[in-house]
């Protein structure tokens, strides 16, 4: 119980500040031209090496905002994949992506030039806190043997 409560905190942690990084370098990737500019910046900003580092500030502002919405999102899906009993890599790394792609798209892809920034960075991220929570609460450990 107290790897799966970790690996929630871990992956909750991680969430905002994973969503800015892809979000940011995305914008940049695809050239935003969205209302997005006026957090993260032009993507010409991107030519000094402390613009990169902007996801930072805009991570902890998340963190800050939205952290116990995430952390609540985050115990439900445990608790779904527990509850079911889906203890495999990729039903956690599956749960994350969606979780992450619902809220990103319902949080912030109002306009059509976001519909391919948000969902992308959401599921990038949401993939990466599912394996992230798969690898601290559900991967089988030495000692316990190989199924629980």
């Amino acid at each position: 119980m107290l790897r799966i409560i970790g690996g929630v905190l871990a992956a909750s942690l991680t969430a905002p500040y994973l969503a800015s990084f892809f979000i940011f370098h995305l914008m940049v990737l695809f050239g935003a031209s969205s209302g997005a500019d006026i957090v993260f910046g032009a993507p010409s900003l991107f030519d000094e090496f402390t613009d990169s580092l902007k996801f930072l500030v805009i991570g902890t502002l998340g963190l800050t905002v939205f952290g116990l919405p995430i952390l609540f999102a985050a115990g439900a899906l445990a608790f779904l994949l527990n509850a079911v009993a889906l203890h495999a890599k990729h039903h956690a790394v599956l749960g994350g992506a969606i979780l992450g792609g619902l809220s990103l798209t319902l949080l912030f892809g109002a306009e059509p030039d976001d519909l391919r920034v948000f969902p992308l960075a959401g599921l990038l991220s949401g993939a990466i806190c599912g394996w992230i929570y798969w690898r601290i609460a559900l991967r089988p450990r030495l000692n316990e043997g190989i199924f629980r």
